[in-house]
Formats: structure tokens, C-alpha cells, sequence
């Protein structure tokens, strides 16, 4: 049995990064596995916490509501990248560490998680001022894609 966590992201995510992140950050952590199978992390015991599924882009709303309710998806606005991350139910610490990989994800990309997530922009590396001196998040770089 694990405990499920649903990151829905704006931009496609390098799970990788994130979990390389975490780990120099002082979490620790083994990274494991990843494309084309799932991306796992393990306690310094050799136990397995937490496995992250590969991303998978998400164009129709009703999908959102059909998997995770009417309410939740009226929250998400689409094209969003799914990421599932289950931890392992019988060890506490690997529901800390999936919330904490969960949380990074929409931190650094924006978006969400389920349950209990609220929606987060994705965090600006700068701002580049339009013609007009405009510096609203629609004139932002974001990762590489000019307004968004």
C-alpha cells in the first residue's frame, strides 16, 4: 500500500534536477532508476521511500475531473504535466519526503498538488521589461519561453 500525491505542473519537469536538489540540500537520499521506468528514492538504509512515475501532459480538463473531482480540476487550468509520486505507507518518513518532493516540483515549475495543494505561479528567474516598461508576469521569462 503506498500513500498517492499528484503533482500537476506548468512546465514539463526534470524529476532528476529535483530530486539532485533535495539530496544536495542535505536530504538523504539515493536516486535511483528514472526513464523509461519510474525515478525512485531510498533511505541511506537501502529502503525505498518514495517512486515517481513519469510525467504526462494533460490537455482535457474533464480528465483532471474524471480522476480527481469537478472541484479540484475547476482549480487547474490545462495544459499541465501529471506527475505521480507515492510514497511508501508503512515507513513515516517517505510521506514527508514524497510532500517535499511534491511541494518542490510546484515550486520551482507552478502548479499544484493534489490533495490539498494550492495553485502557485511558477517562480520568475527575471523580468524583462516590454517596449512600454511593462514587468507583469506576462512580459517574465519563464524557463525559456517567453510569457509563459
Amino acid at each position: 500500500m503506498s500513500s498517492d500525491l499528484v503533482a500537476l505542473v506548468r512546465r514539463r519537469p526534470d524529476v532528476h534536477a529535483v530530486a539532485d536538489g533535495m539530496i544536495a540540500m542535505g536530504e538523504p537520499l539515493e536516486l535511483r532508476g528514472g526513464e523509461p521506468e519510474a525515478t525512485r528514492l531510498y533511505d541511506p538504509e537501502g529502503r525505498l521511500l518514495v517512486s515517481i512515475e513519469g510525467a504526462v501532459q494533460v490537455e482535457v480538463q474533464g480528465e483532471i475531473g474524471r480522476l480527481l473531482g469537478a472541484e479540484f480540476a475547476a482549480r487547474v487550468a490545462v495544459p499541465v504535466w501529471w506527475v505521480d509520486v507515492r510514497a511508501v505507507a508503512d515507513l513515516p518518513e517517505a510521506t514527508r519526503v514524497a510532500r517535499r518532493f511534491a511541494d518542490s516540483l510546484v515550486h520551482w515549475l507552478g502548479g499544484t498538488v493534489y490533495p490539498d495543494g494550492t495553485i502557485e505561479p511558477p517562480a520568475l528567474s527575471w523580468k524583462a521589461s516590454d517596449p512600454a516598461g511593462d514587468t507583469s508576469a506576462g512580459a517574465a521569462f519563464h524557463g525559456g519561453v517567453i510569457g509563459g
